[in-house]
């Protein structure tokens, strides 16, 4: 019984990582990327989002202010007067982005 021991507790073990394994795998909560996206000489410039989803302005880079001067529809953000900003899209279902998060004027 005394060698058995030492081989049931490997046995044991071996199987409880390979469970923890299996149910330690998780899906992504949500697809996000960030995008960077600029307005050259105050004119008005789209850039294409590869994943669809919300958008919010998470960094604005420009010294002209962004508020009211980005938006977005469908698969593009838009920018004008000098806005130059970085953009974590995401997955609509999981982010948690409420109105205000978007100047779409």
């Amino acid at each position: 019984m005394v060698m058995r021991l030492p081989i049931v507790a490997a046995t044991f073990m071996v199987a409880s990582v390979s469970i923890g394994t299996l149910l330690g795998v998780a899906a992504p909560a949500s697809a996000q990327e960030v995008i960077t996206c600029s307005s050259q000489n105050n004119q008005r410039n789209t850039c294409s989002i590869p994943i669809r989803g919300r958008v919010r302005l998470v960094r604005q880079l420009s010294d002209a202010s962004c508020r009211g001067n980005w938006g977005y529809r469908n698969n593009r953000i838009w920018v004008k007067n000098g806005c130059r900003a970085e953009f974590l899209v995401g997955d609509r279902r999981n982010g948690r982005y409420d109105r205000n998060d978007r100047y779409d004027r």
